[in-house]
């Protein structure tokens, strides 16, 4: 089962216990904060799977989740990656709600899907921002309209925990994608050295001993690199999975092997 599945699963199981406990029977796995003392900790990690509350918004953001979550699993970061990063975004989240709500409102609650999914499809949208969607919208676009709607409807309602929540949310979580990898067409964001995203280096390969051969004019240098990097990606497949490739160095494997079977 993939990460998106599992988590799709669990959004399911906390409507089911909404249908059969009530919302007061599920509240006690939502981020509901009157002050820090009674703060539940495992509250911190199980808000986006509590339903105390249900309406369509709640099923359409579990199908977003699932359809935008899908693709980042599949073509970017694998199962293992794609969980971690979840809950890196959960934690950010977490710890700003308490952080924000215990300055300017204690009264505040986080739960459901729909916060963490938010972040899933603008994560999507920066990763891919010139993909299109339906009447030719580029997602650059829809990805304008969605923080837009986002932002009127928190300030509408003077909600301004959850306003900073998801303005200093989107930030944060900027960077934590890009130590995984992504973002990668943002070059300003920072990426700490080492960090989850960066492939590793291929390890040496240990050369036999035997006769030398000796380059010449007659070998093609384009035809020797191109190997050598084809043996570096594959390395990194045999090594990490197909899934630790990012997308530009899936197009650069097709590229080689294409190149490889002209020659």
């Amino acid at each position: 089962m993939t990460t998106t599945w599992l988590v799709v699963f669990a959004s399911i199981v906390g409507l089911i216990l909404f249908a059969v406990l009530g919302g007061a029977g599920v509240a006690g796995l939502a981020l509901i904060q009157p002050n820090i003392a009674e703060l539940k900790l495992w509250t911190l990690l199980t808000w986006p799977f509590a339903y105390p509350q249900f309406g369509i918004f709640d099923v359409l953001a579990i199908f977003f989740f699932w359809y935008f979550g899908s693709d980042l699993e599949r073509n970017e970061l694998g199962r293992v990656r794609f969980a971690w990063l979840l809950v890196a975004f959960t934690a950010v989240l977490s710890v700003l709600a308490v952080l924000f709500g215990a300055v300017l409102d204690p009264s505040y609650a986080l739960f459901g899907l729909g916060m963490l999914e938010m972040m899933v499809v603008l994560l999507w949208i920066a990763q891919w921002p010139d993909r299109m969607f339906m009447f030719n919208i580029p997602a650059w676009l829809f990805g304008v309209i969605l923080v837009g709607i986002q932002l009127i409807q928190y300030l509408g309602y003077r909600s301004w925990v959850m306003l900073l929540v998801f303005v200093v949310g989107l930030g944060i979580n900027a960077f934590v994608a890009r130590q995984f990898g992504l973002l990668d067409r943002f070059p300003w964001i920072p990426q700490v050295a080492g960090g989850p995203g960066q492939p590793k280096a291929p390890k040496a390969k240990k050369r036999k001993s035997g006769p030398t051969v000796v380059t010449g004019p007659w070998e093609s240098s384009t035809v020797s690199k191109d190997d050598q990097r084809m043996d570096e990606l594959l390395e990194k497949i045999h090594a990490e999975g197909a899934d630790s490739l990012t997308s530009k160095e899936k197009k650069e494997l097709m590229q080689l092997r294409e190149r490889r079977r002209r020659g």
